[in-house]
């Protein structure tokens, strides 16, 4: 029973070796620095970090920033946005495609090339596709704003303005701070969509058939099997995935970078962002308090893990 039970800790040993080679240190490192204002000019050593402690001042500036608050309602608004579409829209095309039809396994893998696309280009092709003046969007936009108005002109009415503005303009996805997030948001979602589903599928599929049998035999008819024999049974998934979206959700960087760079006046700023730019994108970078936004985020997410973890109790139901 002992060599049973040590048995697992062979397939983690090559994470928890990669960990603790490459990622133990930085991190360790990194709180240190969070205490510190250290110049990176300057070699890290003992010295260099006692020359420069400061030590709560990081957290305190943190409290009077106000570019760091408004990322952080940002990063807010762009988590209960994406994450809930995400989970729903996923959910949706799985149970989709938990079924036999010619091309199934194609379309599943159509649905998953946006995960497995990289980011950047992702992101690029987004910038493409929300362009206020070429992207299909905008023209399907106009085309409809031009419909409706034509529409309306037939019976010698006057468009609401708001059909009136489709029709000449429509929405300044990435450079109107009103628009830019949703922007993000539209992205995010259409790439995230295929590995959600995927976790989903696998749930569906290991829900044993005779639940529905029974089910059937009772005179359920498909949404009374959805709501009570496919959710609870699929709710350690739902928990899996939600969980996974919303740590996702706050660490939001790479769409963020390419499509829009925070902008624009910091209507797409979130936490990651705003902590690669004192880290990276202002002269002289601002280590220590990067590293201070950073275990502010580890602190929040981890709280809001643990709390996850226990409501877990009240609507994951687990199989005997």
């Amino acid at each position: 029973m002992s060599s049973y039970r040590r048995f697992p800790w062979l397939f983690i040993l090559p994470s928890l070796v990669g960990f603790f080679a490459f990622n133990a240190g930085p991190i360790l490192i990194s709180l240190v620095l969070s205490f510190t204002q250290w110049d990176v000019f300057d070699p890290l050593n003992l010295g260099a970090v006692v020359d420069s402690w400061v030590g709560l001042e990081n957290y305190r500036e943190m409290a009077r920033d106000p570019v760091l608050h408004k990322a952080f309602w940002n990063t807010l608004y762009y988590v209960l946005v994406a994450v809930p579409l995400e989970i729903f829209i996923s959910l949706m095309v799985a149970l989709g495609l938990n079924r036999d039809f010619p091309g199934v396994k194609i379309v599943r893998t159509l649905y998953l090339l946006p995960t497995v696309t990289s980011v950047v280009a992702v992101g690029l092709l987004w910038r493409w596709v929300l362009n206020p003046y070429v992207g299909p969007v905008n023209l399907f936009l106009r085309w409809s704003g031009q419909q409706l108005e034509a529409f309306f002109g037939f019976f010698g009415l006057d468009a609401p303005g708001v059909v009136h503005w489709l029709a000449t303009q429509g929405p300044g996805w990435l450079s109107d701070e009103r628009w830019a997030m949703p922007g993000i948001i539209l992205a995010a979602v259409w790439a995230g969509i295929g590995f959600r589903m995927l976790i989903f599928l696998a749930g569906l599929q290991n829900i044993d058939k005779t639940y529905y049998e029974a089910a059937s035999l009772d005179g359920a008819g498909p949404w009374q099997q959805f709501w009570n024999v496919t959710l609870p049974l699929l709710s350690p998934t739902v928990f899996l995935n939600t969980l996974l979206a919303l740590i996702g959700g706050f660490q939001v960087f790479g769409l963020i970078y390419v499509m829009t760079g925070g902008g624009p006046l910091d209507a797409t700023n979130v936490l990651l962002f705003y902590l690669y730019q004192k880290a990276f994108g202002i002269f002289p970078p601002d280590m220590g308090y990067a590293s201070a936004i950073a275990w502010l985020l580890f602190a929040f997410l981890f709280a809001l893990t643990v709390v996850q973890w226990q409501l877990r109790k009240r609507w994951v139901w687990e199989e005997a």
